[in-house]
């Protein structure tokens, strides 16, 4: 009895792997249960016993890349609530999504992109749950960073500076995909990220010198 529960257990990983590169790859409209299946290894019928529906299988795609949301919010998010702990957030968020291995992480940033590409409502929830669970901590960071004097000049609100953080990264992730002769930034990766740190933190206002300092720690 338990065999056969683990056996089971272990296809329904299986389906949810396959969906999520499907998904990830076509959106929800484009993607086709019959490849899911045939990815799987298993036919139609049997997928259905998993999840009775495209839908329910969607959901539960979705319902795991949350997840892995909110550990990768847990480590990425700025644990020192100032300049340099927003720098160094940005610098962990951006070498995660320039790295080129985990393919597993890369389809959750391509879910939301295929989310935006249709209903949107994937990427509305995960903007949502974004700002409930990190928009008291980036904020409380921005203002200390401007009471340090780290950030100077007309000050960009918590959420249009998260949101544009999130833009910059999910295109970045995006652009893993192509060829190495189709990459279209210059230098090595921890050049890239460098060139990515700077160009969001000039935008929130950081002074160059605080960068500089805070960058090299």
């Amino acid at each position: 009895m338990n065999r056969t529960r683990l056996k089971a257990t272990e296809r329904k990983f299986l389906i949810l792997k396959s969906a999520r590169r499907i998904f990830s790859r076509f959106g929800y409209d484009a993607a086709r249960t019959q490849d899911i299946a045939k990815e799987s290894g298993i036919s139609e019928a049997m997928m259905y016993r998993h999840f009775p529906s495209k839908q329910a299988l969607y959901r539960a795609v979705l319902r795991q890349t949350i997840r892995e949301q909110d550990e990768s919010y847990a480590v990425l998010g700025p644990h020192e609530l100032s300049g340099q702990g927003l720098v160094n957030s940005l610098r962990a968020y951006f070498t995660l999504v320039n790295s080129a291995g985990d393919d597993h992480l890369k389809e959750g940033f391509r879910l939301l992109l295929a989310s935006l590409a249709g209903d949107g409502s994937f990427a509305t929830l995960v903007y949502r749950r974004s700002r409930r669970i990190m928009g008291r901590r980036i904020r409380a960071a921005l203002e200390t960073a401007r009471i340090d004097g780290d950030i100077v000049g007309v000050a960009i609100t918590e959420r249009n500076t998260t949101m544009f953080i999130e833009h910059v990264g999910t295109m970045m992730n995006a652009i893993q995909s192509l060829r190495t002769d189709a990459f279209p930034y210059d230098g090595d990766p921890s050049e890239v990220v460098r060139d990515a740190v700077w160009f969001c933190c000039r935008g929130i206002g950081f002074s160059d010198e605080a960068l500089e300092a805070y960058y090299s720690r």
